[in-house]
């Protein structure tokens, strides 16, 4: 493991830290006991089992689970937390408006005091974690607003949890995982981001979209842009502080994403660039030449592949990726929504063949995936709507048929239409009315009428596979279909009659009611 830490050159107790960040403020220390060295400093956020004895935290009272104080603390000044002057502990009060500067000024008396500087703590978080939502969730605290990592196609890399993400914008970015293809368009026709120096100085912006402003420093990798540290302005007005720490926050977020996550690092192909900007919303017509320069099959399949064990972006990223292309060569994708979106090549044939669907099978069941298939289409302008397609097979399919891999949208596009109805409830009035007099029959004689009709429909109404099917004779089979027709009067020699039975079956199991 790799530290950056210096030796310890003094002690900094309570007393000592509060009485040197403490003037011209309104901190007041309450109780103080200078049992242990503070070698660092927290925010205190609701989820704390336990507390460190050589850490100060900082916070509300109301956050502290069950009241339960830390050894060193500094709480806002409210009614219950001016009542705790004779907590057993080091205990000091200050106003609700100074807490993060405060927060801040403690940081850096503690870091001066180590011969340790911010960019050699980041280092060790990164170190210690092996990842970067630490790393930012400690950048957060230290400049007092929330912090977001992107790559340079907008995408979200990680974001800080210290404190709630609610403005409207960045909290869809961060839900979806990306930026649309709008919103990055109108960030980069904003004369501070097109003026930006290609250094990790400081950038304040601001657009019409969102109240917060914003300030920006990139990130290299051996002079190579690979993204964006963005802190919202909310909890902390932008301040001198906050210009110094940023190009050491992006200077830590590149050496650590190098070290420990260079799967992070974008390395867009041409076909991943388009296939991507393609799904977060770029119009077809202006990809249009991009799109005429490259070589596509005739016929096409988009895929949603989704992980059903998480095993990290790391392994998406560098394990099923590889083996998607392995298996099925020629296979295009790129990364969305926490998954893989791919566009596989079909030649001339209408669908993938079976042998290509058990190359997915084995590929899901390998890596514990679930993969959503689209339907055949011949135009990659219409990438987005067919990923959308794989995407709902999977959501369709988790509902009627959790136990499938691999779901094609075609099994159950009926599903989705009824799916869109507006009245949901009312999806059974278009039933057969077959339906309803054999499942009262069922349950008032204790026979399995609704279930044979069904099981004959599927059958293509064949005798011979329906009985094997129920595991019946023939003759018992007969028996029954005659009491269905003398109870329901319908023939299913009419083409109509089974097309509105085989309609109503489905959508008694879609609401249920086959149960």
């Amino acid at each position: 493991m790799m530290h950056y830490n210096q030796p310890e050159v003094m002690e900094m107790l309570f007393t000592t830290l509060l009485n040197q960040i403490s003037s011209g403020n309104s901190a007041k220390i309450v109780h103080s006991v200078d049992s242990f060295d503070i070698t660092d400093v927290a925010l205190i956020d609701g989820t704390q089992t336990e507390y460190t004895n050589e850490t100060l935290y900082f916070g509300e009272y109301k956050q502290l689970p069950n009241g339960h104080l830390p050894p060193q603390c500094v709480l806002v000044r409210t009614a219950e937390s001016a009542a705790l002057a004779d907590c057993p502990g080091a205990l000091a009060l200050v106003d609700a408006g100074e807490l993060f500067l405060l927060v801040n000024a403690a940081k850096a008396a503690v870091d001066a005091s180590r011969g340790q500087g911010f960019y050699g703590e980041l280092m060790d978080c990164a170190a210690r974690s092996r990842s970067m939502e630490p790393v930012v969730n400690l950048a957060a605290a230290r400049l007092g607003n929330s912090v977001v990592l992107l790559d340079t196609d907008f995408k979200i890399l990680a974001h800080s949890t210290v404190f709630t993400i609610d403005d409207p914008l960045w909290a869809q970015n961060i839900r979806q995982g990306y930026c649309s293809y709008e919103f990055v368009s109108a960030v980069e026709q904003l004369e501070e981001v097109k003026n930006a120096a290609m250094t990790s100085d400081p950038v304040v912006v601001t657009c019409y979209a969102s109240p917060l402003r914003k300030l920006s420093s990139k990130i290299f990798i051996q002079e190579k842009l690979i993204g964006i540290v963005l802190m919202l302005e909310k909890e902390t007005p932008i301040s001198s502080a906050h210009m110094q720490l940023l190009p050491t926050i992006s200077a830590a977020a590149g050496a650590a994403i190098a070290l420990y996550a260079p799967y992070l690092i974008p390395g867009n192909t041409v076909y991943q660039k388009l296939l991507y900007d393609l799904l977060i919303g770029a119009s077809p017509e202006k990809l249009g030449p991009r799109i005429a320069e490259l070589k596509f099959s005739t016929h096409l399949c988009a895929l949603c592949i989704c992980q059903t064990r998480y095993l990290g972006q790391k392994h998406l990223k560098e394990d099923v990726a590889a083996e998607l292309v392995r298996r099925l060569p020629e296979t295009r994708f790129t990364f969305h929504e926490g998954g893989i979106a791919a566009l596989i090549p079909l030649g001339d044939e209408p669908e993938l063949s079976e042998e290509q669907l058990a190359v997915l099978e084995t590929l899901a069941r390998d890596e514990y995936l679930r993969i959503g298939v689209s339907n055949t289409f011949f135009r990659p302008e219409n990438f987005a709507k067919r990923y959308a397609q794989a995407h709902r097979a999977l959501e369709l399919s988790a509902r009627l048929h959790p136990e499938e891999l691999v779901c094609k949208y075609v099994d159950g596009s009926f599903y989705d239409l009824l799916d869109r109805t507006e009245d949901g409830e009312t999806l059974g009035l278009y039933c057969h009315p077959a339906l309803s007099i054999l499942s009262r029959y069922d349950r008032a004689n204790g026979t399995d009428l609704y279930h044979t009709l069904g099981t004959y429909l599927e059958c293509a109404c064949s005798i011979k596979e329906t009985a094997q099917r129920l595991f019946i004779h023939r003759n018992s089979l007969n028996y029954r279909l005659e009491r269905i027709r003398d109870l329901t009067k319908i023939s299913t020699e009419d083409s109509n009659t089974r097309f509105l039975l085989g309609m109503s079956y489905r959508i008694d199991h879609f609401i249920g009611h086959d149960a």
